[in-house]
């Protein structure tokens, strides 16, 4: 029931009430005419701008059958830190696994019917700890349009979310695009239900981008009759990018998106994608998929994703450096492919023959196609290229160092077992690796710890605005800003204000309904 008691006595008003296909009817008591009442029904934006939400590597949760692989929860990931390099090559399997979509959500109902449930547009394929909290709140600034309503039975007017980020500066570059009132009433024109494209981030980008493109027209068809206008707005996250582009700008996918905005996306791909292959992933993260090579080569070996992360031509030479006594190389010289990922000898090459398992020879011939007819042509087919309205965000923080270039440095083994390495081709099983005589080093350049700096190009025309900002690249989306002192909003990350500020740009080429 409203509660009209800061209305005038002779007028009442009535929230729309939302039925379960989309509409809405009011609720009105009919009143004796000797009154003059004046029953108001506020009409809330009706027409549909559907945003769809596309997570990095990682980031989707997977099955195999009807055994959870890759999700958050107790039952999925105790399996990880006993699990040995085969039972990690046999889980992660791009050919087995497939999307799971029934991970934990946050505050699924909390929509009501003005939407599907947030299960239906596909919130469980996320992993949680990395967007649970930011999907709910992203959901809640583009939904802010409720508090207008909400003005008609308080006192004391409340400004929504997006109203606050009006003429309000965040450190974009070159030159910022703030806010306008104009442009803020205008967004509050539609609604923009978020679903989420979860993918199966072990197979090629280029299969997820074709998925992409399923989806879009499946979320499509499912406002039929509503839509403001026939396209999405993606937002997307680190290699979510990468699969957003390549359908965009490959696949004729561009009629169907309104405008795209990336969040530290690894453009010109990164070195963190070597170093992970060689001594596997660090932290935490690397407890669970691999925190050495011999766990973690065999899974990357097979999965064409991960690897398409890895620096194409556009990223320029150099990035691995040898320095040793006998050896001082700066590679790559000119290819990366020929020099670095496809090289079969050397001890600094991507990938180790005789980690790979089970029929090794096999194994590399696989890769060796993989690299040559999957990622070097997902990779260098998708440089530059960018959909016309493009906005992103990446880290460029000291606080968060990051594998600009990569070096091996020669030093003593601590020990006879870690200069060790037992070898299935070798002649002597216990042949001294160079390997274990060198330490791998980052160049901790600025960046969000995973993705440097010097991955990111933002001189295209197609790139509309940017922001540089202190982000994690696994919290890139995280809700509380990393220093609220130097933030716009202390309760708000700037990377979220600009994310919905991106929003709200790209619609203003909706007519309004």
């Amino acid at each position: 029931m409203d509660d009209n008691k800061n209305s005038p006595p002779n007028r009442s008003y009535h929230r729309p009430i939302w039925d379960d296909d989309g509409t809405f009817h009011y609720k009105v008591v009919a009143q004796p005419k000797d009154k003059n009442h004046i029953s108001v029904c506020l009409k809330p934006p009706s027409k549909v701008i559907p945003v769809i939400f596309i997570p990095g590597v990682m980031g989707s949760n997977l099955k195999s059958g009807d055994k959870k692989v890759w999700q958050f929860s107790f039952s999925s990931l105790k399996k990880w830190p006993l699990a040995g390099p085969q039972k990690r090559k046999q889980l992660l399997d791009p050919k087995t696994t497939i999307v799971d979509d029934s991970g934990e959500i946050l505050n699924d109902s909390v929509d009501g019917k003005k939407f599907p449930s947030r299960r239906a547009r596909g919130w469980g394929s996320a992993f949680y700890m990395s967007y649970g909290e930011a999907l709910d709140r992203l959901q809640y600034l583009l939904s802010d349009d409720d508090i207008l309503m909400d003005n008609y039975f308080r006192e004391i007017q409340l400004q929504t979310a997006r109203q606050r980020f009006i003429g309000v500066r965040i450190g974009d570059e070159p030159q910022e695009q703030v806010l306008s009132e104009e442009e803020v009433a205008h967004g509050h024109k539609f609604l923009f239900p978020l679903h989420v494209f979860g993918y199966n981030w072990l197979q090629s980008n280029a299969d997820s981008a074709a998925l992409l493109g399923e989806y879009i027209r499946k979320v499509l068809s499912t406002y039929h009759g509503r839509l403001a206008v026939n396209k999405v707005i993606l937002i997307t996250h680190s290699m979510g990018g990468l699969v957003a582009r390549y359908y965009s700008e490959n696949m004729g996918g561009q009629d169907s998106i309104l405008g795209i905005v990336h969040g530290v996306m690894p453009d010109l791909g990164s070195p963190a994608a070597y170093r992970r292959m060689k001594i596997g992933e660090r932290g935490v993260t690397g407890m669970i998929i691999g925190d050495s090579a011999e766990k973690l080569m065999p899974v990357l070996a097979q999965s064409p994703g991960p690897l398409q992360l890895l620096p194409g031509m556009a990223y320029g030479p150099g990035w691995l450096k040898i320095n040793s006594k006998e050896t001082q190389l700066s590679l790559p010289v000119a290819n990366p492919y020929e020099e670095i990922y496809l090289n079969k000898t050397a001890w600094w090459r991507l990938c180790e023959q005789d980690l790979l398992l089970d029929d090794t020879r096999a194994e590399w011939n696989k890769y060796e196609k993989t690299i040559s007819n999957v990622v070097k042509k997902f990779i260098e087919k998708l440089n530059g290229k960018y959909h016309p309205l493009t906005w992103l965000f990446y880290g460029a923080s000291k606080s968060n160092p990051s594998d600009g270039f990569l070096t091996w440095e020669e030093r003593i083994p601590k020990s006879v077992k870690e200069a060790q390495r037992c070898r299935e081709n070798a002649g002597n099983p216990f042949e001294l690796s160079p390997l274990r005589a060198h330490e791998l080093i980052s160049s901790a350049s600025p960046g969000d710890g995973t993705v440097p700096i010097t991955s990111v190009r933002t001189s295209s025309s197609r790139i509309q605005g940017v922001l540089a900002t202190d982000v994690d690249h696994e919290g890139a989306y995280a809700v509380d800003p990393v220093d609220r002192s130097r933030s716009v909003y202390s309760d708000l990350s700037d990377a979220l204000v600009f994310t919905v500020r991106s929003v709200v740009k790209i619609v203003q080429q909706v007519p309004a309904p």
